[in-house]
């Protein structure tokens, strides 16, 4: 009896003390739920700081949204005036209005930067210069909330050559400016081993990607460290140029030859060429020159084009209207070259498509009476590019059909009320040039979404050897019995004030009986 009775005492002891742990445990939870509460309080009453350049500052309550995935969004036009740029609706150099679209000026001059709702990719060019734009990727879309553009803190960076931090435990924003970490590491770089820092704008914007363009004050040379002080290239190049969209360098050597190397120090393109310059990073595509002969290199360094070439890429500053973003690369597909003083066209893939016989690219029209016209390269609601050849115009298409046969006297814009219409003109009379390429593709059944014959052909850099390109008006036969007539005899442009946008494809240059010419596989 007595160990029974032991043992029932030992028994509620034990239920007592599993009842204490328990509630000592409840009352621990209680604690720890009511203190996460009162963090979650504090932080939310705990006001937002801002630090540009290690000054506290303050902007509008909208400027910054935080997500619940952890992600800052930045209103461009709010940060914009801070970091000193003027923000603008519309596209840059483009008169137009688009809320969709927004592009900052630095105040400074150095850089525009252009933004697309809804878009992964920002623009970012010199102002005032005939350089191509720069296509940066960033890593989420533009967003658009009440009425403003927002922009990720990750793409905010190259956006506004800007660091940017958030310390979501002080609720403190931090960001340093360009100007500001070049200032705070050329007081330093010294004790980095280095002189000086580059001044270059665009090896300035080396910083903002943990790299540093520097030289030694005792050879005069160049080489490229990393903001820890940690070589990345020798300091043994007469010069090293930053691309910011593929973070590699253009170095160049004692001997004036130049070449890429990557952002780890490796060499890309060997350092033997005159010239270098990236025309596409995203193929991977380079202009390079050698014996005054230029030629398109790719990343692994083969040729795309072959050097020999007098000219390669198009003079964009005489076409001001088309909004050429890329003077080396029409509509993402033609790249335009010159030998002899005749040009031709290649696509990105290295294929031939038109024979160097053209005498010039665009047209500039000449004797247009009581009318501002543009000169135009390219017709782009239907990607054409101009063709021509013995004072007459025409036009090409992104899948090689000559749409346009080069028997027109001019094809140009004209900029009314904002909107841009595009003119053939014809023995002294204007046409609608959209509404005669609309004619002929539906003549011929040539769909706008009609894809590209040959772009998956994995030998790109051969192509079929056939005539040269043929004539205009002498391709497939498309048992069409209309003949082509032709229009007035007037020698001068109608000069009326409403042009007439009435086209009929029978009284133009056009053999009906014959397709549009597709030059891809035509040319030698």
């Amino acid at each position: 009896m007595q160990i029974e009775n032991d043992y029932n005492q030992t028994n509620v002891k034990k239920s007592s003390n599993i009842t204490k742990v328990l509630i000592i445990l409840m009352i621990l939870i209680v604690i720890a739920v009511i203190a996460i509460i009162c963090a979650i309080m504090f932080l939310q009453k705990k006001p937002l700081t801002i630090s540009v350049n290690g000054e506290v500052t303050q902007l509008s309550d909208d400027t910054f949204i935080f997500s619940d995935n952890g992600k800052v969004y930045i209103s461009i036009r709010d940060i914009a005036q801070k970091l000193g740029y003027e923000a603008h609706n519309g596209e840059y150099k483009v008169d137009t209005e688009d809320t969709n679209k927004m592009y900052i000026e630095a105040v400074d001059g150095t850089e525009t930067t252009s933004f697309y709702l809804n878009s992964t990719t920002i623009s970012k060019v010199a102002p005032d210069t005939s350089d191509n734009y720069m296509n940066i990727t960033i890593d989420e879309p533009i967003i658009e909330v009440n009425g403003k553009m927002y922009i990720t803190s990750k793409g905010f960076t190259p956006a506004f050559n800007s660091l940017f931090s958030y310390n979501s435990s002080k609720n403190t924003i931090t960001i340093q400016t360009l100007s500001y970490l070049y200032n705070y590491y050329s007081s330093i770089i010294t004790q980095l081993g280095y002189a000086e820092i580059d001044k270059d704008f665009n090896n300035q914007k080396a910083i903002i990607y943990g790299m540093i363009v520097a030289s030694k004050e005792n050879t005069k040379k160049y080489g490229v460290i990393s903001v820890t002080g940690q070589e990345i290239i020798s300091p043994r190049y007469d010069k090293i140029e930053f691309i910011e969209n593929s973070q590699e360098f253009i170095i160049t050597n004692s001997s004036s030859k130049v070449g890429i190397a990557y952002s780890t120090g490796e060499t890309k393109i060997s350092v033997s060429y005159d010239e270098i310059k990236v025309i596409d990073s995203d193929l991977g595509l380079y202009l390079v020159k050698s014996n005054n002969k230029y030629g398109i290199v790719n990343s692994q360094e083969d040729l795309v084009i072959h050097m020999e070439y007098d000219r390669i890429g198009v003079d964009t500053t005489l076409y001001p209207t088309n909004n050429i973003t890329n003077s080396y690369i029409l509509y993402d597909t033609y790249i335009p070259v010159m030998q002899n003083q005749k040009w031709g066209l290649f696509n990105t893939q290295g294929q031939k498509i038109l024979n160097t016989e053209y005498d010039d690219l665009g047209c500039i029209p000449k004797n247009i009476k009581d009318k501002v016209v543009n000169n135009t390269l390219l017709i782009e609601p239907s990607k054409i590019v101009i063709l021509q050849n013995n004072g007459k115009y025409g036009g090409i298409d992104t899948r090689g059909n000559v749409l346009i046969p080069v028997e027109f006297d001019g094809i140009y814009s004209i900029i009314s009320a904002g909107k841009t219409m595009y003119y053939l003109l014809y023995n002294g009379q204007e046409y609608d040039a959209l509404e005669y390429i609309r004619l002929i593709k539906e003549q011929f059944g040539i769909s706008d979404d009609q894809d590209q014959e040959n772009n998956e052909q994995e030998n790109t850099n051969t192509v079929q050897d056939e005539n040269t390109v043929q004539d205009t008006n002498s391709v497939q036969d498309t048992n069409t019995n209309q003949d082509a007539n032709t229009v007035g005899n007037e020698t001068e442009v109608e000069t009326s004030a409403e042009p007439s946008n009435e086209t009929n494809s029978e009284s133009l240059p056009n053999d009906s009986n014959n397709a549009p010419e597709n030059t891809e596989n035509n040319a030698e």
